[in-house]
């Protein structure tokens, strides 16, 4: 089995280079770079360690998205923004169907939902899904294209393959991920525990598999739980199995969850990301200056407060004080993450200033119609020429942030179940209203330091 990675940035160049020793990868990239000059046959990725070890994987393939490509993809592994998925899968929608597997791997909630609405309405042609949540730490150290074409002179490897990028896992984290079947995996797995277990009225045959019961407390196993069986399993099969596999799991520290766990997993991650990450980006700074500050705790507390509200409302049970989603626990975590990434930088903050390294110069003769209308125009000129509206639907949300998918999401849980979220939307509102003055020239320009003894 093949697995297709679209969105290979950090993250998903970190878990590919660890995939690709056990199985074939291959990148499915938006836009030509410089290293892609030359035509060459295959990609390498270069990872750093912490202890400045060096490791290269080469000798994966890569295609275009506006090629059309019409061979089906088995297993898909997502890393792109939250609020690039969609628009990510919508050009390989056809290549996609009920035997294949997508891996979604992003910060945020709400993008599955999202892909069930727009683009797998009907549950007989819908893949199954991988929901994964990372806390490992990965960032870009060789983003030059000169580097880059460097790397490919130095490397001793094939001539037709050119470097990827170089990134330093600088936080080790681990990597968990709950699976949901598809309805055609579903009942391939009912006949399987019909099989094995007699059916009695007090329980039920899903009791005996956690994945078909998210409310299980079982840890699931590949050989009792998800078989090689048919080949509706297949894809799914190999793709847990890929993921588990000893030489990934030792470096990735892969966690298969039940689906309930999971889901309280990626909701304190949530709660965490909606305090810290939005703050963080507004004031641009690392996370270190946040810790121990009174006023941020003060945001931070009230941030949880509406979350474990929300969450609460979502489960339909009051949550205790102890519970792991009670407003005192998800700020106890906050703070705990705030201790061990007190040097990182949030991804809304790098986001932040990626936007303002993309923004148009301040230009004293526009007037601001003019200058929102050469923004405009900029951005449907970004897609490649050979890509019309593919490439358009790609580029034209790349520069936002995933605060809709964070704070935002809280909102959207609070309207739906009629909770007060308002610091969460005051928090939304200002980030895109800061994205919106950066890229609109309206912010200020920082004022430089004339004389060090004022």
């Amino acid at each position: 089995m093949r697995i297709h990675c679209v969105g290979p940035g950090s993250i998903g160049s970190l878990v590919c280079f660890h995939l690709q020793r056990v199985t074939p990868v291959t990148f499915l990239l938006r836009t030509r770079q410089p290293q892609h000059r030359k035509n060459p046959t295959t990609l390498s990725i270069q990872l750093e360690q912490s202890d400045h070890q060096l490791g290269i994987t080469g000798g994966i393939t890569y295609q275009f998205l506006g090629r059309q490509q019409q061979e089906p993809i088995d297993s898909l592994l997502v890393t792109t923004k939250a609020h690039q998925v969609t628009n990510s899968i919508r050009p390989i929608r056809h290549r996609l169907s009920r035997n294949s597997t997508l891996v979604l791997l992003h910060n945020g909630l709400g993008v599955l939902e999202e892909l069930v609405e727009e683009l797998f309405p009907d549950p007989l042609d819908r893949p199954s899904f991988v929901l994964a949540t990372t806390s490992h730490g990965v960032h870009k150290v060789a983003s030059s294209p000169q580097r880059l074409l460097d790397d490919d002179h130095n490397h001793q490897g094939d001539e037709h393959e050119a470097c990827h990028g170089r990134f330093c896992h600088s936080g080790v984290g681990d990597l968990r991920f709950g699976v949901l079947p598809n309805l055609t995996v579903s009942d391939a797995l009912r006949r399987l525990s019909a099989r094995h277990y007699p059916k009695t009225e007090s329980e039920p045959l899903t009791e005996h598999n956690p994945i078909l019961n998210p409310a299980s407390k079982l840890s699931p196993n590949l050989d009792d739980h998800l078989p090689y069986l048919s080949p509706a399993t297949h894809s799914l099969h190999r793709t847990v199995a890929s993921l588990l596999n000893p030489r990934v799991c030792s470096q990735l520290n892969t966690r298969w969850l039940p689906l309930g766990e999971l889901q309280t997993s990626a909701l304190i991650k949530l709660a965490v990301n909606a305090s810290v990450n939005p703050i963080s980006a507004l004031l641009e700074t690392r996370n270190s200056s946040l810790r121990g500050q009174a006023s941020f705790n003060s945001i931070s507390r009230q941030v949880c407060q509406e979350a474990s509200a929300v969450f609460a409302a979502q489960l339909g049970k009051p949550i205790g004080p102890h519970h792991p989603l009670s407003a005192h626990q998800l700020h106890g975590v906050v703070e705990t993450i705030l201790t061990a990434t007190a040097s990182n930088i949030s991804s809304m903050c790098a986001d932040m200033r990626s936007i303002w390294a993309r923004r148009i110069p301040f230009r004293r003769k526009l007037s601001k119609l003019n200058r929102r209308d050469l923004i405009l125009a900029n951005k449907r000129s970004t897609s490649l020429s050979d890509q019309s509206q593919i490439g358009r639907e790609s580029t034209e949300r790349s520069d936002r942030t995933e605060v809709d998918y964070i704070n935002g999401y809280i909102c959207k849980l609070g309207k739906r179940y009629g909770i007060d979220t308002r610091l969460n939307e005051a928090l939304c509102n200002l980030v895109k209203l800061k994205v919106d003055s950066i890229e609109l020239g309206e912010v200020l320009p920082r004022l430089r330091r004339i004389n060090a003894k004022m």
